[in-house]
């Protein structure tokens, strides 16, 4: 089971879920329905990628590559997921936060693949 590939998936999903969902569906809260807007949806997609995040990039950390870019990647890319989902700002901005935060995300862990893959510290046969 590849971590990283999961991780980019729980990415994309919240990505998909924070920015696309409220404008495909603006309808929805007209009818009563609030699934974009679900804090424990939100919660739980935050707190799933948090940990196959830390999983994924602390593994390929210690036991493949010892680089740090793609935990700073991580760490940077969280920080504006969990600013644009608590800071009081414009929605547009809140829009914007998530998505880069998320790209910031699924770059980490596309650079982590990378670096596994072309392991410093072992040599993998």
């Amino acid at each position: 089971m590849n971590l990283d590939t999961i991780g980019i998936g729980a990415s994309m999903l919240c990505a998909v879920h924070c920015a696309v969902l409220p404008l495909l569906f603006a309808a929805l809260p007209l009818l009563g329905m609030e699934i974009t807007e679900n804090p424990l949806l939100e919660y739980c997609l935050l707190l799933f990628s948090f940990l196959i995040g830390c999983l994924a990039l602390g593994q390929g950390y210690w036991r493949h590559h010892r680089r740090l870019l793609p935990l700073l990647l991580f760490i940077g890319g969280f920080a504006l997921l969990l600013a644009g989902h608590f800071l009081e700002v414009a929605a547009a901005w809140e829009y914007m936060l998530i998505c880069i935060g998320a790209a910031a995300i699924v770059g980490a862990h596309l650079l982590n693949q990378r670096h596994r893959r072309y392991c410093r510290v072992h040599k993998h046969h």
